[in-house]
């Protein structure tokens, strides 16, 4: 079952049934998360959201069942997560579904990266969505020529699992609308990745996101989809934004220097041409 049909439960819900997990100090019984998770639906013999966030995590290597087919215990990334580490959760999630940290890209993300590779090719300085705007305007943007998404049910449980992956947020200026914000993502990567107060080379920087965030413009996940860039120097719309998103927020600080022999390309829109950035430096600021 694919992340984006129902009745795959939003990563919302599934974050719920993970932290009870992790409150636990061992395997969990499925009669025991439904007791306590959903008591109004212990006599229904319908499968319910326990059972398909429980499913979703299995797919993605995040969970497993015990052998008498009744406990279960978090996996992965997440078998040692703190019940109250929500970042953590997302980082997990990030991987699971990108492939990334050992995991092998599951099938049930498919059609989630195919539409993240897609929304981080556009540009959050000047567009928002909702479906209406999709399905009018770039439902054939894909380079295979195929629909981005297979029907109007698949817009808003992409929504929800782009903004809890870090790729993606609510437009702050116009109500129901989603913006290709990875920021998230971005500021988490580098947190993990880049000491603080310590310019790093801005190419650098720009191949460790690309690895660790291949639905970029330039990453693996992005390029075998044919979204390749002319110039591997170019961030591109998506990571532009979120780059310079950190230095107004003050955790990046991006520099120039005129004798830099690569620098990379940065979209800002108070310039008429593209910014030249040569290091990059992480700034400390409270955990995320």
């Amino acid at each position: 079952m694919a992340l984006l049909n129902t009745p795959v439960p939003y990563p919302g819900e599934i974050w719920v049934v993970v932290r009870f997990l992790a409150s636990r100090s061992g395997p969990v019984a499925y009669d025991t998360l439904r007791a306590f998770l959903e008591p109004h639906s212990r006599e229904s013999k319908k499968l319910t959201t326990v059972h398909h966030a429980l499913s979703a995590l299995r797919s993605l290597g995040l969970a497993e069942e015990g052998s008498d087919g009744q406990d279960w215990v978090l996996a992965g990334d997440l078998a040692t997560l703190s019940w109250d580490d929500y970042a953590a959760f997302q980082r997990a999630l990030r991987s699971a579904v990108l492939g990334l940290r050992g995991h092998q890209p599951a099938e049930t993300a498919d059609d989630l990266r195919r539409a993240l590779v897609w929304s981080l090719t556009r540009d959050p300085f000047s567009e928002s969505f909702n479906w209406v705007v999709v399905d009018s305007r770039h439902q054939r943007d894909a380079p295979d020529g195929d629909l981005v998404f297979v029907n109007d049910t698949r817009w808003p449980p992409f929504m929800a699992w782009a903004t809890s992956l870090g790729l993606g947020a609510p437009a702050p200026h116009i109500a129901q609308r989603y913006v290709p914000d990875c920021t998230r993502a971005v500021q988490q990567v580098l947190e993990e990745h880049l000491p603080p107060d310590t310019p790093v080379d801005a190419l650098d920087v720009l191949r460790l996101l690309r690895e660790h965030l291949p639905v970029l413009p330039g990453g693996v996940l992005s390029n075998s989809l044919g979204y390749g860039l002319a110039d591997d120097r170019t961030a591109g719309a998506a990571l532009s934004f979120a780059l310079m998103r950190g230095e107004y927020e003050k955790w990046l600080v991006l520099s120039s220097d005129s004798d830099a022999k690569q620098p990379i390309k940065v979209q800002d829109p108070e310039q008429s041409s593209l910014r030249l950035c040569s290091s990059i430096a992480r700034q400390e600021t409270p955990h995320v």
